[in-house]
C-alpha cells in the first residue's frame, strides 16, 4: 500500500534509519514499537517512517515485516540522501520532525529508550525536564546502581565465572565499551591491557569491566579473550542503561568511575592513551598534574618538523582529538604532528626521532636526538586509516 508525503503534513514525524542486522537495532526496534503503539492508542499525531540502510531487499523486508509503521520504498533515492542530509552518525538512529517540517532532534533514541512515552511530544521543555531527571540519577549514582538489576548483581570474569558486584564496591572501576569490529579499538585493546596489568600490579582497589557492543556471541568471546580484565555477560540487559548513563558517541569509551560509585572522568581513554598507568587513580587533581607536565613538555618542541615518514609536506604541530600515529601505529591524543592535506598524524615521539626540525622563525634546521622507543602493531590498515566508530558500528570517515 503506497500512502501519499501528503498524508504525513501536519503530523510530527520519526525517521528511524536502521540497519537490520544490528544488534543495537534488533534490541531497539520492540521497544520503539511499544513506544509507537501506545501513542497511536492515545491518538497522538505521530508516525514513523523507516529510513533502511539495508544493502539488499530481502534484508529490508526482513526487517520491515513486523514493524507498523510506514517505510521508505527499497532502491529510492531518499535512502542515500536523508543519512547525509542529517549527518547521520549512530544506527539506530530516531530523528523527530515537528508537524512543520523542521527539525526537533536528530537522534531521540536515547530518550525513548530511557523514558519510552514520558519523552513525547520531543519539545524542549520536555528535554530540559527529562535532562534534570538524568542529573537527578547522577547525583545519586553508585556501583550498584550501575550494575544491579533485579536478580543480575554480577560480571563475568574468566571461564564465566560469576564475580558479585558487592567485590567491586569500594575500588576504582573502569568501563571499557567496546567492539571487536572496531578499527581503533583495536588499536586501543593492548595499551589498555598494559596499562591494565601496571595498576593491578600495584594496586589492588582497581578493575575494569568489558561492557560489549559486539554484534555477534562469537565476535564478544572472540574479542574478550584478549583481555586479561571483568565483563558484562553478552548482550546483558544493564547494557543500554550503562551507555545512557554515560552518554557518549564513539568508540572505544572508558569511564572512570571512583570508590563511591561517582563518575571520576569520561575521559578515561584520553589519559590511558597519553600516560599509562600513571593516569590512575584518574581523579581531577591526577589530571592537571600531568597535563601541567605533558604543557610544559610541548613548550621544548619544535613548530614544524620534517620525517623521513612523510616527505612531501612539513608536519606541523597541532592540538587534536584522538588519533592513530602513521608511524607506531598506536593512538595518541592531545598532540600531533600532521599534515592536514594528506591526514597524516606523527606522535611527538615518532615526530622527533633523530629528524630534522625546520624552525618557525629564523629558518635554521637543527637535528632532534630524541630517542623513543615505538611499538610496531601488525593492522597497519587500522592505523592508517579514519574512523568514525559510533558503538554500533565503523565507517570510513
Amino acid at each position: 500500500m503506497q500512502v501519499p508525503i501528503s498524508d504525513l503534513e501536519g503530523k510530527m514525524v520519526g525517521l528511524y534509519m536502521s540497519l537490520g542486522s544490528f544488534r543495537s537495532c534488533q534490541n531497539f526496534t520492540p521497544k520503539l514499537i511499544e513506544f509507537y503503539r501506545s501513542l497511536k492508542e492515545k491518538g497522538e499525531s505521530f508516525e514513523i517512517v523507516l529510513v533502511s540502510l539495508d544493502d539488499d531487499k530481502e534484508s529490508f523486508q526482513r526487517q520491515f515485516v513486523n514493524m507498523p509503521w510506514l517505510a521508505i520504498p527499497f532502491g529510492d533515492k531518499a535512502l542515500e540522501k536523508l543519512p547525509k542530509y542529517f549527518e547521520l552518525r549512530a544506527i539506530p538512529t530516531m530523528v523527530i520532525l515537528g508537524p512543520d517540517g523542521k527539525t526537533l532532534h536528530l537522534n531521540a533514541r536515547g530518550y525513548i529508550e530511557e523514558f519510552g512515552i514520558q519523552a513525547y511530544p520531543f519539545s524542549a521543555e520536555k528535554f530540559s525536564e527529562l535532562e534534570e531527571i538524568k542529573k537527578a540519577r547522577r547525583e545519586s549514582q553508585t556501583l550498584e546502581s550501575l550494575l544491579v538489576s533485579d536478580e543480575l548483581d554480577f560480571v563475568i570474569g574468566k571461564e564465566n565465572i560469576e564475580v558479585p558486584v558487592s567485590e567491586l564496591v569500594g575500588k576504582i572501576v573502569l568501563f571499557f565499551f567496546s567492539r571487536k569490529q572496531c578499527p581503533q579499538c583495536k588499536v586501543f585493546t593492548p595499551k589498555l591491557a598494559k596499562t591494565y596489568n601496571e595498576i593491578k600490579a600495584r594496586h589492588s582497589d582497581f578493575e575494569v569491566i568489558y561492557v560489549s557492543l559486539d554484534n555477534d556471541e562469537e565476535s564478544f568471546h572472540d574479542y574478550y579473550s584478549e583481555m586479561p580484565w571483568l565483563s558484562l555477560p553478552y548482550n546483558d540487559k544493564r547494557e543500554v542503561p550503562l551507555r545512557q548513563s554515560f552518554e557518549f558517541s564513539g568508540i572505544p569509551h572508558l569511564v572512570a568511575v571512583g570508590p563511591t560509585g561517582k563518575t571520576l572522568t569520561n575521559e578515561a581513554k584520553d589519559l590511558v592513551v597519553l600516560y599509562g598507568s600513571e593516569a590512575y587513580p584518574f581523579t581531577d587533581i591526577k589530571k592537571r598534574e600531568l597535563e601541567g607536565r605533558l604543557e610544559e613538555m610541548a613548550k621544548g618542541w619544535p613548530e614544524k618538523v620534517r620525517n623521513e615518514r612523510h616527505e612531501y609536506h612539513e608536519l606541523v604541530l597541532a592540538r587534536c582529538g584522538v588519533y592513530a600515529c602513521d608511524g607506531c601505529k598506536q593512538l595518541g591524543v592531545r598532540w600531533s604532528f600532521n599534515c592536514d592535506e594528506c591526514y597524516f598524524n606523527l606522535h611527538p615521539e615518532c615526530a622527533l626521532m633523530g629528524e630534522k626540525v625546520v624552525s618557525g622563525d629564523d629558518g635554521n634546521d637543527k637535528q632532534n636526538n630524541i630517542v623513543v622507543e615505538a611499538n610496531n602493531n601488525e593492522d597497519e590498515a587500522a592505523g592508517r586509516e579514519r574512523w568514525i566508530c559510533d558503538g554500533q558500528g565503523c565507517y570510513k570517515a
